[in-house]
This record gives structure tokens, C-alpha cells and sequence, in this order.
């Protein structure tokens, strides 16, 4: 039985908004997916949502330097010492989503290099 050749089609959907990609300029960057919008022909990033994308990645990947921390209170709080310091480098992670960087970031590239250990310094 011979193949019949078919070309396949991609299309996009934003919202229950359905196009074909191949009319569309869409960014190479899937990062921020759930950011895109329309604007005619153009597939564009909405920054508000891209910044709450990010902050979501950011929280998913502090959380298991959190739970380190977490133990290392409890060992720092039975041994009686090194529970404040403990205590601050968890508020610096807890506080990250609220760097003014992710705020100012001026497009997705930006937002994306602002990565856990770029906001920290480390």
C-alpha cells in the first residue's frame, strides 16, 4: 500500500485563538509559551505574564535549597548556634520573586538570564 504525502500543518493556539503557524512570526524561544499573544501576524510576548512565568521557575527552583535550609535550621537550632544566619539566607530565597530586576527586565532574553544564581550573585 503506497503513502499518500500529506504536509503537515502547525498551528497555534492562544486562548482558544487557532492559526496557522505558517503565516505567523513566532519567537524561536518557547520559554515563555504561556506568555504569547497576537498581534496580527506576530506572535509576541506579554512581559506581565512572561515576569510570572519566571517567578513561578524561580520558586520551583529554590525550593529544594529551601528544604536543605530547612534541615540545616533544625540541626542549627538543636546544636543552639547558626540558626539566625540560617534563618536570613532563607528570607534572601523567600524574597527573590520580588527582585526589582525581574520587574525591569526589558524583554524575555533579560528575564530569562535572570536566573536564580544571577539573582543571588553567586
Amino acid at each position: 500500500k503506497r503513502m499518500e504525502n500529506y504536509a503537515m500543518t502547525t498551528y497555534i493556539n492562544i486562548n482558544g485563538d487557532v492559526r496557522d503557524a505558517s503565516s505567523l512570526t513566532v519567537p524561536s524561544d518557547r520559554t515563555f509559551r504561556g506568555a504569547w499573544t497576537f498581534n496580527g501576524n506576530v506572535v509576541e510576548i506579554d512581559m506581565t505574564k512572561a515576569r510570572d512565568i519566571h517567578k513561578d521557575n524561580l520558586r520551583a527552583e529554590r525550593k529544594p535549597k529551601l528544604e536543605e535550609l530547612d534541615v540545616s535550621y533544625m540541626k542549627a537550632l538543636e546544636a543552639g548556634s547558626g540558626a539566625a544566619a540560617i534563618a536570613t539566607q532563607k528570607q534572601t530565597l523567600r524574597d527573590i520573586t520580588a527582585d526589582a530586576r525581574i520587574a525591569n527586565a526589558a524583554d524575555a532574553d533579560a528575564l530569562k538570564a535572570l536566573d536564580l544564581d544571577t539573582l543571588l550573585g553567586d
